[in-house]
């Protein structure tokens, strides 16, 4: 409690005071740091770089083969080739470098962790660095296999 609280801030402490139904009776700070902030970025930009290069290919790949409205003709063939290997380029390069973060994050919260500290620990940044670090070499993969086709197959079947 700090000292400069009131009993007129904490109602959940005055006599008779409920706290059925009204969310938590201490003030808890969900607000995070930024370290975990970045972990949580770590665990999930993996996943995330993949799901948007497949996207960004999936609708190139769309667009340059089977649209033919207004304003497609830029996606004509080669486009969705071109679009598909800079895609894959760029999204293969964020991957290791999400990949090599999380696994300097995970190095380092191994190296800094004090005697005795375990798994009843709350805080499991270690962990999911690592699993990030794990994430984003599964995306690393999966942006191959998604991209690199597009350099022995032709975009669009006749």
């Amino acid at each position: 409690m700090n000292r400069h609280d009131s009993p007129r801030d904490r109602p959940w402490r005055r006599k008779g005071a409920t706290t059925a139904g009204k969310g938590t009776p201490v003030a808890v700070d969900v607000s995070g740091g930024r370290r975990e902030w970045s972990v949580m970025a770590l665990f999930l930009a993996g996943p995330l770089i993949w799901s948007v290069h497949f996207m960004v290919v999936y609708l190139a790949v769309e667009a340059g083969c089977t649209g033919d409205g207004p304003g497609l003709d830029v996606f004509d063939p080669p486009a969705p080739v071109v679009v598909t290997l800079a895609a894959t380029a760029v999204a293969a390069l964020g991957c290791l470098a999400t990949a090599l973060w999380a696994y300097r994050r995970w190095r380092a919260d191994q190296r800094d962790r004090p005697e005795g500290r375990g798994l009843e620990t709350p805080y499991w940044g270690g962990s999911l660095a690592f699993a990030g670090f794990l994430l984003s070499l599964l995306g690393f993969v999966s942006v191959l296999l998604v991209g690199v086709p597009a350099l022995f197959l032709p975009a669009c079947l006749p």
